[in-house]
């Protein structure tokens, strides 16, 4: 696949081909794509192969992972030249993998919240390898924790060449925020196109198609946070080094003084099951968490 220069078509179609491993430990982190900041390096692959699928996060189904990382990479084949194949065995262009901690990288996970995912641009030694935080409360269509297709989207667009965009509302902004239909902001597509060029027909595609029949593993999302400002809290605690205030159902979440983006969010992000009113919480000597009531 070669560079092209904004606006061309590509003469031929390329192709992207996916491995999937979900091993049980597993890691991620998060991507964006402004037109002056992206990296000039595609992705270069022209073979065919299979997925093969270790192990998955213990929140979705195989089946479910497998449709919402398609859906992921389709977002991008719609306004390019690419095609992208899942592959069981043989090399690979992209690898996914969730992990916890430390896993191989240098690049450690922080366990529920913080950094999400990450991925490695095109031309480095780890290029095409996309991570997930196997500890995130991973969801598919809700807001009730991560959701999975709006993540994976993001760290593909990393993976292809993209950096972070400065237009808030694009894929590729540096923050996650939940957001459906899941589409391309025009800087997006714009700097997708200018690495592989446009795709060789007219697509209607577009991913609200998708969200009339996406599965969910929970409730539908709730309508609202709470004031960021808001200092009438019903618990407070240090866990891992960071200040988290609770209230009622929802966590903000300090680091150095600083609330941290995206909060305040959703406790249960963080701590499955979590009642949706706690009056005391604390970290024990184990890393064990404790939540009390009444």
């Amino acid at each position: 696949v070669a560079v092209f220069e904004w606006g061309s078509s590509a003469t031929t179609t390329a192709t992207i081909i996916i491995i999937i491993i979900l091993a049980f430990d597993i890691a991620l982190f998060t991507s964006g794509g402004h037109l002056d900041s992206f990296s000039t390096d595609c992705l270069k692959t022209m073979a065919f192969l299979f997925s093969r699928i270790v192990r998955f996060p213990w929140q979705l189904s195989k089946v479910k992972v497998q449709r919402t990382i398609a859906k992921a990479v389709k977002v991008w084949s719609d306004v390019t030249p690419l095609t992208f194949t899942e592959v069981q065995e043989g090399g690979v262009d992209i690898i996914i993998d969730f992990s916890r901690y430390w896993h191989g990288d240098n690049l450690p996970f922080d366990g529920p919240g913080g950094v999400l995912a990450h991925a490695f641009y095109p031309r480095t030694p780890r290029a095409g390898n996309v991570h997930f935080d196997y500890d995130e409360m991973w969801t598919i269509g809700n807001n009730k924790g991560t959701d999975l297709l709006q993540v994976a989207a993001h760290e593909f667009g990393h993976a292809l060449g993209l950096q972070h965009s400065t237009v808030p509302k694009s894929l590729m902004s540096p923050y996650y925020s939940f957001r459906y239909p899941l589409s391309l902001a025009e800087d997006d597509k714009q700097g997708i196109q200018y690495l592989y060029g446009r795709p060789q027909h007219t697509s209607h595609h577009r991913y609200e198609h998708f969200n009339q029949n996406i599965e969910t593993n929970e409730l539908p999302m709730e309508p609202g946070k709470p004031n960021a400002c808001d200092t009438d809290f019903d618990a407070v605690s240090m866990i891992r080094g960071e200040l988290f205030f609770f209230k009622s159902k929802y966590v903000w979440r300090l680091r150095d003084q600083y609330l941290q983006p995206g909060y305040p969010a959703l406790a249960s992000r963080h701590w499955w099951g979590i009642p949706d009113h706690i009056d005391a919480a604390f970290e024990d000597s184990s890393g064990n968490f404790w939540f009390f009531q009444g």
